[in-house]
């Protein structure tokens, strides 16, 4: 996989939504020390302490994959496993955050890229690497901050981008996937609210199922989410 290198960018999603769209046909990654208007999800900014954070777009050229949310929901799990190496335990929080002791050490933002048909799916992450402040509506923590040590950003994107040329090379198992994340998510079986942008449920997350979806029971109905905002009541 080609890995590009850059300062400073707007978004490194918009870097490799150009590559797909150009119709390139092998993957790559677009990595930035800073971006000034990185996106989370539900159209959050994800603000970065310059040249401290992997901050990564992993452009997937073709029209196989599963659905975008459960491409995204792969990468938290690479991420989990990366920081696993490390000795490190995690948690996830649907769709596709990674938490270390309930605080956010990494977001992912897969997005599909249609014309007429599926042309590509990117995936953006964002992993806290040597970051040490974070802003307190937001509570957040690094790699550094859990072990006390700076890791070079080279080690998190190598491990990453093996994994993600796994997905476009159709060599992922999505049941396992799912089954990991799964067993990860620390809300499953508690009363959540699910916002998205234009309305909210109340409910128990109650399963995962294989397409990555949440299944929630509300009022007596089983309610499946697709996206949205998960949090603990």
């Amino acid at each position: 996989m080609d890995i590009y290198t850059f300062d400073v960018v707007e978004s490194t999603n918009d870097l490799a939504r150009t590559h797909i769209i150009d119709r390139k046909s092998e993957p790559a990654a677009f990595v930035a020390k800073h971006q000034t208007m990185g996106r989370g999800r539900m159209g959050r900014v994800w603000k970065d302490e310059p040249g401290m954070n992997l901050l990564v777009s992993f452009a997937l050229p073709g029209n196989y994959y599963a659905n975008p949310p459960l491409v995204g929901m792969a990468a938290a799990v690479f991420i989990g496993e990366y920081l696993e190496s490390l000795g490190l335990s995690w948690e996830a929080k649907w769709p596709n955050d990674v938490l270390i002791n309930g605080k956010k050490v990494a977001g992912v933002l897969p997005e599909g890229i249609w014309q007429d048909t599926l042309q590509g799916i990117i995936v953006g992450i964002g992993l806290n690497v040597n970051q040490s402040e974070f802003p307190e509506e937001y509570p957040g923590t690094s790699i550094k901050e859990e072990l006390q040590r700076e890791v070079a950003l080279e080690q998190p994107l190598t491990y990453l981008a093996k994994r993600m040329e796994q997905i476009y090379n159709q060599e992922v198992d999505y049941k396992t996937v799912v089954q990991v994340f799964k067993n990860r998510f620390a809300l499953l079986g508690k009363q959540v609210k699910i916002l998205s942008k234009d309305e909210s449920w109340e409910g128990i997350a109650s399963n995962i199922n294989d397409d990555g979806s949440l299944l929630v029971a509300a009022g007596g109905k089983w309610i499946n989410i697709n996206w949205g905002e998960v949090t603990l009541r």
